[in-house]
């Protein structure tokens, strides 16, 4: 109406401005009742949480990114029935600052810059205790009510330390062995389902992350068979068909959440902590069976540090999307408080990615920046 007025010369004050006082009485009383009768907006119930996380595992290698050889049918799907940003980034190649990342929203220099300043103050800074003084996602999402459970590998922390209300790893576990976040996915997804059925009624932060397609590559021999008898190399058989064992674990968390009703209500981010170098054929010199080859997990490498990301949270997200914006593992620590309506934290570089996925804001970044610790 308002282009219509404009279009005749007429702007809506001048129309008004002839019409009878009674009826610009009877619009100021219209809009009073309106106003009272629906009130302010009600808040939107915040999201369950699930971050996924595959372990070492190199970008090209999923089906939706292109690949011929890998078979990753769920991840796939995923992919499908959410945003995908297959131009995101890890801030390190190696998985514990990569995780650290995550957890804190910090780059792995400004995380050590904390932590020596945390050292002149006469405060531990052993990395097994030190994230107790820092802001955790887990432990801000945990002021909004959320409960939240460690759920696989988080590298030489307790759950407690890391601000979890729950978890697998408790004080003085979690070294390398993993402690028992590394049966997560391996050997067992009991616990992540009892988490999952004990908070039905609440907001809930689920960090999964099994040791997968991480090394070993033991998968059992039937996910070994899809990939045998192609010309592959012996460590891109195993290497594969860690991966598809994986997929599969997304694929039971992903159908328990759908048997208790919670996938419309549970926004899934996935994404993998490094990369991984591991060709079908011939492997690269100085390759090694714990880093694969020599431009993947501890590289400088485009292939140690990107990895797609996918946003799926059915009815509220765009399905079959893909954006080709940088994003960074740093933007996920403010997207997720956006989500569950926390305050931003100001001393971080990452920028929530919530108005990019719901099409309200361009994205600004033109650069990224990683480490190696």
């Amino acid at each position: 109406m308002i282009s219509r007025s404009r279009e005749h010369g007429r702007s809506p004050a001048r129309l008004l401005a002839g019409r009878p006082r009674r009826l610009l009485a009877g619009l100021a009383a219209l809009i009073g009742l309106l106003s009272i009768s629906c009130g302010p907006p009600a808040a939107q119930t915040p999201p369950n949480i699930v971050m996924i996380i595959s372990d070492d595992q190199g970008y090209p290698d999923f089906g939706f990114m292109g690949s011929d050889q890998v078979l990753t049918p769920v991840i796939d799907r995923l992919a499908a029935e959410g945003t995908v940003f297959p131009n995101g980034y890890v801030t390190s190649s190696i998985c514990a600052p990569s995780l650290q990342s995550l957890l804190t929203g910090l780059h792995p220099y400004e995380f050590n810059l904390r932590r020596l300043q945390l050292g002149r103050r006469g405060l531990s800074i052993d990395m097994k205790t030190v994230l107790e003084h820092f802001s955790t996602l887990p432990r801000l999402l945990g002021a909004h009510g959320y409960a939240s459970f460690q759920g696989g590998k988080i590298v030489d922390k307790s759950y407690e330390i890391a601000g979890f209300s729950e978890g697998l790893n408790e004080s003085g576990q979690g070294g390398r062995d993993w402690g028992a976040g590394g049966t997560i996915g391996r050997a067992t997804m009991e616990p992540v389902f009892d988490f999952i059925d004990r908070n039905q009624d609440r907001p809930f932060f689920l960090w999964f992350a099994p040791m997968l397609p991480h090394y070993p590559h033991d998968a059992p021999e039937r996910f070994r068979e899809p990939f045998e008898g192609k010309g592959l190399v012996p460590g891109a058989v195993a290497y594969y068909a860690n991966i598809l064992r994986f997929d599969e674990v997304v694929g039971e968390l992903l159908q328990h959440l759908e048997a208790r009703g919670l996938r419309e209500n549970t926004l899934i981010v996935f994404l993998a902590d490094n990369g991984w170098d591991q060709p079908p054929g011939e492997v690269p010199a100085g390759a090694t069976l714990a880093l694969g080859g020599p431009k993947g997990k501890k590289s400088m490498y485009e292939l140690g540090f990107r990895t797609p990301m996918i946003f799926s949270w059915p009815g509220h997200l765009p399905e079959g999307e893909v954006k080709g914006e940088l994003v960074s593992s740093v933007d996920l620590y403010p997207t997720l408080l956006d989500f569950a309506g926390a305050a931003p934290m100001l001393d971080r570089e990452g920028s929530s990615l919530r108005p990019l996925l719901e099409g309200r804001e361009p994205w600004p970044r033109k650069m990224l920046r990683g480490s190696m610790a």
